[in-house]
């Protein structure tokens, strides 16, 4: 079953109140560790789908898919800044080339928050980085926009799909093969650094 199939039967049962749902899984993708593996853009864009077939009424569901975006990237931003520890790419348990990677992004915070929200798991990891080094100020103003953009384009191809458009159909299947491959990576990084941390202890 498909993320829009399961929104479709919990709004057979809910309702509207299927927007509620939704919404809290957009929330918990960017603001919460286990975001990694919820399903941000297939919660989007069917939301899209089940505007575009008349389950929900569109304002409503539009309203629902921006607003949760918008908020869950400012809850993993202040998650990170509370916990007050020490940024990333000096973590040892990181490997060597993700930290690369990470103080490249966190010398660019603006522009990996921009870019990071397009893509599934960055959506998660980035708010954290910025927590570390980007004033909140500035992170909203980078932030609010391309969430809400994100959020919007996501949910207009849903639209599109109940539309039966076969574009929007191969876009969207594109993006869900780059947010396996992107969780792929950090489950194989995840246990390089799991393999490394065994063996220093011996």
């Amino acid at each position: 079953m498909t993320v829009p199939d399961a929104l479709s039967a919990v709004a057979g049962t809910l309702g509207s109140g299927v927007l509620l749902v939704a919404a809290l899984v957009l929330v918990a993708e960017a603001g919460l560790l286990v975001g990694v593996v919820l399903p941000g853009i297939s919660v989007t864009v069917g939301l899209g789908v089940l505007a575009g077939t008349g389950t929900v009424p569109v304002p409503a569901a539009a309203v629902a898919a921006v607003t949760a975006s918008v908020a869950g990237p400012s809850l993993g931003y202040w998650r990170a800044r509370r916990a007050g520890v020490r940024p990333l790419h000096d973590d040892a348990r990181v490997p060597t080339p993700a930290r690369r990677v990470l103080r490249l992004a966190e010398s660019r915070p603006a522009v990996a928050v921009a870019v990071g929200q397009w893509f599934a798991v960055a959506r998660t990891l980035v708010p954290r980085l910025a927590g570390h080094v980007l004033g909140y100020p500035r992170f909203l103003l980078v932030s609010v926009p391309v969430a809400a953009a994100w959020s919007s384009v996501t949910f207009t191809l849903g639209t599109l799909l109940a539309a039966g458009s076969e574009a929007a159909a191969r876009i969207v299947s594109v993006q869900e093969i780059v947010a396996w491959a992107l969780l792929g990576l950090l489950v194989a990084a995840a246990a390089w650094t799991a393999v490394r941390m065994v063996r220093g202890r011996r």
